[in-house]
């Protein structure tokens, strides 16, 4: 999640640039239809690349969104790339986070496919277009590995930040093979709450939204945690209404746990939580969750990204979501 930056009054948009090609790559800009659709289309994708997270952090924070379609020889689609930007005192510093969007299958060793690299190639020189003034900060969504590290040393890019890691469930399973495939501590106290009294609601209806995002923050606040904040998840919901689902557990009439999943094409996210103590005796997270999971694969969702994962600074969190038995993945950090 970016946070939010002070930064000069917006500057005049710049008129469309003109495809770039080089070596069979162009750069093509993309309307939302055709983003959306090719995003489906991938399958795993990263909720920072979807159309509407970037339309969240122009309106909450002022950046601008600037994306393209990167395609290969005979208008292959390639990938899809998202990029937040600003420009001051003459510099233009962009963030791609968790981009490209892969259209085709990015391999182990880049090296046996060379459109991978180019697709690199294309994405640094299309935000470093001048050799001063012009910064690109990349987490790229490439595996951390010494091959992905030399395709981006190869665009004189630098590592800053070590890898990101998070983990992906495939919702493409039974219900019953993803309730098996649940360690056995998180399967109890999945049967526990489902035996307490909890009355869970699932909606996208933005009134509801908004009273769950309300006290969200207002636990976010008490518990001093970084995460995305109920403004800009109400901004998102704005930009596509039925992306953000709000899932709550009710105890006697009172909201005690909420979480909150964003989908996007067919892969969603687990964005944010909370719950009150009423809510953790009674284990309602792992409720919330799981009927999210039912929600999703019925609304034709493939993929759950976790949302994160570290094991040093949040080993709590961490063993929860690993309970759920997904596939641990990390990414090559942010370069430079």
């Amino acid at each position: 999640m970016m946070t939010a930056m002070v930064i000069a009054p917006k500057p005049k948009p710049e008129p469309e640039p003109e495809p770039e090609v080089g070596a069979d790559i162009a750069w093509q800009p993309c309307p939302r239809e055709t983003w959306d659709a090719l995003t489906r289309q991938a399958g795993q994708s990263s909720l920072e690349q979807a159309w509407a997270y970037g339309a969240a952090i122009e309106s909450e924070q002022g950046l601008r969104a600037e994306r393209g379609l990167i395609v290969g020889q005979g208008g292959e689609p390639l990938a899809l790339v998202q990029a937040f930007c600003r420009d001051r005192l003459g510099l233009r510093i962009a963030r791609v986070l968790r981009g490209p969007i892969w259209l085709i299958d990015p391999p182990d060793d880049p090296r046996e496919d060379p459109r991978a690299p180019a697709v690199c190639e294309t994405i640094a020189r299309q935000f470093r277009r001048r050799r001063f003034g012009d910064f690109l900060f990349w987490l790229p969504e490439l595996p951390d590995t010494p091959q992905s590290a030399a395709m981006l040393r190869a665009q004189s890019l630098r590592p800053v930040v070590t890898g990101y890691s998070s983990i992906w469930l495939d919702l493409r399973s039974p219900l019953e093979a993803l309730r098996a495939g649940l360690h056995g501590k998180w399967r109890n106290a999945l049967r526990q709450a489902e035996k307490a009294s909890f009355d869970v609601g699932v909606t996208t209806n933005p009134r509801r939204l908004n009273q769950s995002l309300q006290l969200y923050d207002r636990f976010r606040r008490k518990k001093r945690f970084v995460g995305p904040s109920g403004d800009f998840i109400a901004a998102l919901a704005g930009h596509d209404r039925k992306a953000v689902v709000a899932l709550t557990a009710r105890l006697g009439g009172d909201q005690v746990a909420g979480v909150i999943l964003v989908r996007h094409g067919r892969a969603a996210t687990y964005l944010a939580s909370w719950t009150s103590d009423d809510g953790r005796v009674g284990q309602a997270h792992n409720l919330l969750l799981w009927r999210g999971i039912e929600t999703l694969k019925a609304g034709g969702i493939d993929w759950l990204d976790l949302g994160g994962v570290n094991t040093e600074s949040q080993p709590g969190i961490a063993r929860f979501k690993l309970g759920l038995g997904g596939e641990v993945f990390t990414l090559a950090g942010t370069y430079l």
